[in-house]
């Protein structure tokens, strides 16, 4: 299969699944009293909270950078700032999943 196939194919797929972890954590949200720090504490005190939300995180990460990097191909395809345009996005996608996987393994050793 080629790449692009598979771009397509993995978007298709996460597509209702963040989906159904956004209406999710907008549901769980209601259970959170006050919003203050504890509270949001004790809500991912429970793992699976907190691995579905870096899976929501990462999924839709990735599947905005399929469609950037897409975006990017169709506006600057043959241009010089393309290669250049690519590589700063990159860096800012990569700069923020280290960005929150640190936040998570912050709190998940806070915890």
């Amino acid at each position: 299969m080629k790449f692009e196939t598979m771009k397509w194919i993995f978007q298709r797929v996460s597509t209702p699944i963040i989906i159904i972890l956004f209406f999710y954590f907008f549901y769980s949200s209601y259970q959170i009293q006050d919003f203050s720090y504890s509270s949001i504490h004790t809500f991912f005190l429970n793992y699976t909270n907190l691995f579905l939300f870096f899976i929501f995180i990462l999924f839709s990460l990735l599947h905005t950078s399929i469609e950037v990097f897409h975006s990017i191909h169709d506006y600057f395809s043959g241009t010089k700032n393309e290669s250049l345009i690519k590589y700063l996005i990159l860096i800012l996608y990569l700069l923020i999943i280290f960005i929150i996987i640190f936040f998570l393994f912050n709190f998940v050793i806070l915890l």
